[in-house]
């Protein structure tokens, strides 16, 4: 029973589930302690926190083909999803002891190396053992664990920070990727499993040709796929969820480095309160489903373009109202929902775009440039914001983000 239990398709479906909560729990549990440990450990501003945030994006952008590469020509895609988790522990162990600025940065870095190989082969994982007819409803599941390790990371770093020192967060993260780790390494693939199988009942010949096979396949797949790239890349509506999606992720991507400080200047708020604060941001996002039902009712464009609008409407009024505590609460659960209500259309559309197309086979490539468009969101974000707040203010970057925002309003209105 347990080898079948490694090999069906729901164990690996909670493997994927559980990486994708562990990737964004240690994403998110450093957010509350980055001011604090720029500010004590290196005497450093809101540049250097925003720096330190956004350079967990280009870890994403620099690994995602590279894993994509390795997971075409390993057998299993299981042994580079391990080799990702690695550095994850290696980028944790780094932020115990790190003292130096630039070993922060590197501990940021393999963070987000770490997070290409989940995002780029545990979604590929799923389409692997699931077939296409419940293949939506099953990447909607695993991606609750994105939501959950986003909403529960802010708030368990900003306690464990205040109530066990500052290596405790970092003694949680790895515990939780030691268990990632083990989920990974026991699962078994269809795939590899059969050219095992072949070795072993003395067939090398027929393993050798399926690998073949599986190779030559995959050599024409690459070819097919940079043409279909291409393809999706000069579609309007495409390039619209690409534009909305970079001007969303920006805005929660630079509230990170400056809120924190915004709090603990204005509030007095200790790193707990301010991770407790940042679950108004996080919450909202298990209201997906229902903004996904509304968006099929009336339309994504109707959908994004009056979620753009109230977002960027409640980011301007979070800067007019900086100095009540309760107001920005109140005003950071509207834009956690309108700013889930924004991308849950896009990620419709961009599915609908593939259809469209003809490519049957684009959907990967299609929710990867979804996913570099949000990391270039999450590089310039901390950065732009980071500079915006150290040099003019608060009001500042709310008034930043929420141009970030608006800039994206007739892209959606008109080409959506």
């Amino acid at each position: 029973w347990f080898g079948r239990l490694r090999r069906s398709p729901n164990f690996i479906l909670f493997t994927v589930f559980l990486a994708l909560f562990v990737d964004m729990a240690t994403y998110g549990i450093i957010v509350p302690i980055i001011p604090f440990i720029v500010s004590e450990k290196m005497d450093g501003g809101a540049t250097d926190t925003g720096l330190l945030l956004a350079v967990y994006a280009v870890g994403i952008l620099l690994s995602s083909p590279l894993f994509g590469v390795l997971g075409d020509r390993f057998v299993s895609r299981r042994v580079p999803m391990l080799i990702g988790l690695l550095g994850m522990l290696l980028s944790t162990v780094l932020f115990m002891v790190a003292t130096n600025f630039y070993v922060f940065l590197l501990a940021r870095l393999l963070q987000g190396v770490a997070g290409g190989s989940v995002w780029t082969l545990g979604l590929a994982l799923i389409t692997d053992v699931f077939p296409a007819n419940v293949l939506g409803v099953q990447m909607g599941k695993a991606l609750v664990g994105y939501t959950l390790g986003l909403m529960m990371g802010p708030p368990l770093g900003g306690i464990l920070y205040e109530r066990g020192g500052y290596q405790a967060p970092f003694i949680f993260c790895c515990a939780i990727t030691l268990i990632d780790f083990a989920c990974r390494a026991l699962i078994i693939e269809e795939r590899e499993e059969i050219v095992k199988a072949l070795r072993i009942q003395g067939k090398q010949e027929e393993a050798t040709e399926e690998e073949a096979e599986v190779v030559a396949a995959r050599k024409n797949q690459r070819l097919e796929e940079s043409t279909s790239f291409w393809k999706l890349i000069k579609n309007k509506r495409l390039l619209a969820c690409v534009i909305v999606t970079a001007c969303n992720s920006f805005v929660f991507s630079g509230a990170e480095p400056t809120v924190p400080l915004h709090l603990a200047s204005a509030f007095d708020l200790t790193s707990e309160r301010i991770g407790l604060v940042f679950m108004a941001f996080s919450l909202p996002t298990l209201t997906a489903p229902i903004s996904g039902a509304l968006s099929d009712r009336f339309g994504a464009k109707i959908m994004c373009v009056v979620a753009i609008i109230l977002c960027g409407t409640s980011v301007i009024l979070t800067g007019i109202y900086q100095q009540s505590l309760t107001m920005i609460i109140f005003l950071f659960t509207i834009i956690g929902t309108t700013g889930t209500a924004i991308l849950t259309p896009v990620l419709g559309e961009i599915s609908a775009v593939v259809r469209t197309t003809g490519a049957g086979d684009g959907f990967a490539r299609a929710y990867a440039m979804f996913n570099m468009a949000f990391s270039i969101g999450v590089l310039v974000g901390p950065v732009i914001c980071g500079v915006v707040y150290e040099r003019l203010g608060f009001r500042a970057i709310c008034l930043t983000m929420s141009g970030s925002l608006f800039l994206s309003l007739p892209v959606a209105a008109l080409w959506f």
